[in-house]
């Protein structure tokens, strides 16, 4: 299902620099269909089967340099002047995740797990420092 919607995308034509997918192109390719009505379980399995598919093309497509982000139902694929913005916000939440790494292995009780230690804070601590390091170097 996701790799048939990469294929039919890219024969469309439509995952170039600043192409906009429509939503009902997306669900249509896809052949999801909202019932008009249904339990919230209902409609969380089908929009979860739409996300599952994007996702899949949104990684296909970061191997090209390109980000597919989406905006009101619909999807646009990124200039490549607006990457910088989203490869800034990945490396927040990496560096967010990173801190509440530390701060968990930080205050894990050693009797509760012996191998989280000194060790593995070390390691964040060094994983948070490289990725400074690059969003210094890089002008982030």
């Amino acid at each position: 299902m996701s790799k048939d919607l990469l294929h039919a995308l890219k024969q469309k034509g439509l995952l170039e620099y600043g192409s906009v997918i429509p939503g009902e192109l997306v669900r249509e390719l896809l052949d999801i269909q909202y019932p008009e009505y249904g339990t919230r379980e209902e409609f969380e399995g089908i929009a979860l089967q739409e996300l599952g598919a994007i996702d899949y093309v949104r990684n296909a497509l970061l191997n090209e340099g390109k980000y597919l982000a989406s905006s009101r139902g619909n999807y646009r694929i990124l200039l490549p002047s607006e990457n910088k913005q989203q490869i800034e916000a990945y490396a927040a939440q990496a560096d967010r995740k990173i801190r509440r790494a530390i701060k968990l292995s930080r205050n894990t009780p050693v009797v509760a797990d012996k191998s989280i230690g000194d060790q593995q804070y070390a390691r964040l601590v060094m994983k948070q420092e490289t990725l400074r390091g690059r969003n210094q170097s890089s002008g982030c």
